[in-house]
């Protein structure tokens, strides 16, 4: 596909420390069949040769553009792409991650033809670049913003709940930006843009190939930061629930929450962390105290 008619779609990519993956994803971007985006590559100042890496890729062809910026982390990466982009519609793409040939296609074409603001593509977890598609038919489910969130607890949550895998309506984003500083960017924030949506539509056919790294921060075992954030987008998330008069959804937010509070407090004992175990203990008593 390559009309000038069709949509300018910006294509987000944080880079960071991950020279041996870059080329795999940003020639996954190029490849496309659907040709007409604006593809923004932030290095984030990364240590090794991304940057380089990425002013060749801008060399090469004119749809790329390169922000070279000091580190701040994932959300201030893609908020410095937000904050340029000039596409009528966003999608975000790790930068160890890489993409089928038709996902952007696909996820316009099922943005368009549902009439939505939100379209979600499934993906496959994987450690080979050996890809086995699975071979079953697709299904295509079409919800309002309140049946999407009601999917945060439910068969979909984790398609829901990343930013990657999805083509957004740029205005989605006029008010809303990722939470600097925090791991679990994604749990802070999508839940946001889906309740502006008026209506979301997801595919069951996987169109991410989400690369499994040992070194990545969702490998690296338990830790202080990474818990008490995941924990924190909870409490906001199951607040915003209440505060919209979804209170059943809150319930289980908190519930969801509990749960993975025993998880942490479980791994902290593994870890033979008195003081982590204290403080996890306490943060259970408090969810203990929101479900009364």
């Amino acid at each position: 596909m390559n009309n000038a008619e069709e949509a300018l779609i910006s294509i987000i990519v944080p880079v960071y420390n991950v020279e041996p993956y870059l080329h795999r994803c940003v020639d996954s971007i190029l490849g496309q069949t659907y040709q007409n985006l604006e593809i923004i590559l932030v290095n984030d100042g990364s240590p090794d040769h991304c940057g380089e890496i990425c002013d060749e890729y801008a060399k090469l062809d004119g749809r790329v553009r390169v922000i070279h910026k000091e580190n701040g982390g994932l959300s201030d990466a893609r908020n410095y792409g937000l904050d340029i982009v000039q596409g009528q519609y966003i999608s975000f793409i790790d930068s160890d991650d890489w993409v089928h040939e038709n996902y952007v296609e696909s996820l316009y074409h099922l943005l368009k033809n549902a009439d939505a603001d939100i379209s979600v593509s499934d993906f496959i977890r994987t450690s080979s670049e050996i890809i086995q598609l699975n071979s079953f038919k697709e299904e295509i489910f079409e919800y309002s913003a309140v049946e999407a969130l009601e999917q945060f607890t439910d068969k979909f949550y984790v398609q829901m709940v990343v930013a990657w895998g999805k083509l957004y309506k740029r205005c989605l984003f006029d008010e809303i930006r990722f939470p600097v500083g925090r791991i679990h960017e994604d749990e802070f924030t999508t839940y946001k843009l889906i309740y502006k949506a008026k209506k979301i539509v997801l595919s069951t056919v996987q169109l991410v190939f989400y690369w499994q790294r040992e070194d990545s921060i969702m490998g690296s075992g338990f830790n202080r930061k990474q818990s008490l954030d995941a924990l924190d987008s909870y409490d906001e998330r199951a607040a915003f629930f209440d505060e919209i008069g979804l209170h059943e959804l809150c319930k289980r937010t908190y519930q969801m929450e509990l749960e993975m509070c025993k998880s942490f407090i479980s791994q902290a004992e593994e870890s033979n962390d008195i003081t982590d175990k204290k403080m996890l203990t306490e943060r259970l008593e408090v969810i203990h105290n929101y479900l009364l």
